[in-house]
């Protein structure tokens, strides 16, 4: 857990270089892009599942409205 170990320090008296140290330590490293870019792809996988789910669905409506058609005819 980060801790401040100036808890009275105002955000105005940082100097740039203090600013840019933070700001490095909270960017991610633009070296790992490749391990971001294989996340995506369980991502993608996560949206198949998606759309199969989707479509089960629809296929469960359509057979529900198939038996309601079918005892009332």
């Amino acid at each position: 857990m980060l801790t401040n170990p100036e808890p009275g320090r105002n955000i105005e008296e940082l100097n740039d270089d203090e600013i840019y140290a933070a700001i490095r330590y909270l960017e991610p490293d633009p070296r790992s892009a490749s391990k971001q870019s294989n996340d995506t792809a369980a991502t993608k996988e996560n949206d198949d599942n998606g759309v199969v789910i989707c479509v089960c669905l629809y296929i469960a409506l359509l057979g529900c409205l198939a038996v309601f058609w079918l005892y009332l005819r």
